[in-house]
């Protein structure tokens, strides 16, 4: 209940951190359910105008909050000239959030005119959902920390976020795990969550060497290389274990290198995730071994194709500024081409 005279201030400095977060996953969200092809189902022509008008009239909905928040954003501005940058920083993502929204809007306009006009054709078009067998990976190389990235973005906390609201989101239809890379103990915060177990926990092989960098740059071995929460898929019922989850989230840092192959191999052939329909990757950097040249994209590409042999889905989602700007680089390049030849679709964010 709202004490009589107090004055919530609703733009104070912790706030502002939640609100970067927030739009990161609202992006990744919206881009998702809207736009993007996770998996299809087909809908009558009926469910498809229905799915289209609801979506259409949410999105005007957050264009105009978003309005809104830009105008208190700039209230908050002028009261606290000490938090500038970060106003700026979070304005910034709130125009391209809108600008996405926009564009978004367009194409839903497009389909609907044509539905109407054609409605024989409109029958075969299909709505686009997330698959309910899922798997997502979450990159923790150090670069994820604002102080590692040319743009001073706290990456992770972003697609901390959105996670989070993905998971929010499934019902009882879902089952999903998450793996994180790579996996030392740099990496577990465990003093956000004491109850979380390392898995896999290092075996006898990761600890006969003298460091354990020397460990992970055996490519023969999976040392340090990734962890999961589960090690399976499981069925999100409960509020109990969407909590699990998040906690679990939390705990999680940025901290050395990007062993992407890796973990690929390890999910495309773990008996555990043999039921998973697609993959959700979350990175901002090329892989180790095409960093370190021992290998090429084209290389690397075509060997994650091979290892796929049960044809996962894979979807990509680039985080950080050159991903949104789509700029020229390794890394890039890189996602948007495995998730192509792999039947899934790429999102800069």
């Amino acid at each position: 209940m709202k004490r009589p005279g107090r004055e919530i201030n609703i733009f104070n400095l912790s706030m502002l951190d939640v609100i970067t977060g927030a739009f990161g996953a609202i992006m990744v969200l919206m881009i998702i359910l809207l736009t993007q092809k996770i998996g299809i189902e087909s809908m009558t022509c009926q469910d498809l105008k229905s799915e289209l008008m609801t979506a259409s009239s949410e999105l005007s909905k957050t264009t105009a909050e978003l309005e809104e928040a830009r105008k208190e954003l700039q209230k908050y501005q002028g009261k606290h000239p000490e938090t500038i940058d970060r106003v700026s920083a979070i304005t910034r993502i709130i125009n391209s959030t809108a600008d996405k929204f926009t564009v978004t809007l367009q194409k839903i306009a497009e389909i609907k005119k044509e539905m109407f006009s054609s409605p024989r054709e409109a029958e075969a078009l299909i709505t686009y959902k997330i698959p309910y067998k899922i798997v997502m990976l979450l990159d923790l190389s150090g670069s994820m920390a604002p102080q590692n990235n040319k743009y001073k973005e706290d990456r992770l906390s972003q697609v901390k976020a959105a996670v989070k609201m993905l998971i929010a989101a499934m019902n009882e239809s879902y089952w999903m795990d998450i793996v994180y890379f790579p996996s030392f103990s740099e990496n577990i915060n465990r003093t956000v969550y004491p109850d979380f177990r390392v898995q896999p926990k290092p075996g006898p092989e990761c600890m006969s060497y003298e460091s354990r960098d020397e460990a992970y740059d055996k490519s023969r071995l999976t040392c340090y290389k990734y962890g999961y929460f589960e090690g399976k898929l499981i069925n999100i019922i409960s509020e109990k274990e969407k909590i699990g989850f998040y906690k679990k989230i939390a705990c999680l840092d940025p901290y050395h290198d990007t062993p992407t192959e890796a973990v690929l191999e390890f999910v495309l052939s773990a008996t555990a995730y043999a039921d998973a329909e697609g993959i959700i990757l979350f990175s901002d950097g090329q892989p180790d071994s095409i960093r370190k040249k021992t290998t090429t994209r084209e290389k690397l590409l075509a060997s994650i194709k091979k290892m796929n042999r049960k044809g996962k889905k894979i979807f990509t989602v680039g985080v950080g500024t050159e991903f949104r700007n789509q700029e020229d680089s390794e890394a890039v390049e890189f996602l948007k081409e495995l998730a192509a030849q792999n039947n899934g679709f790429y999102i800069g964010f």
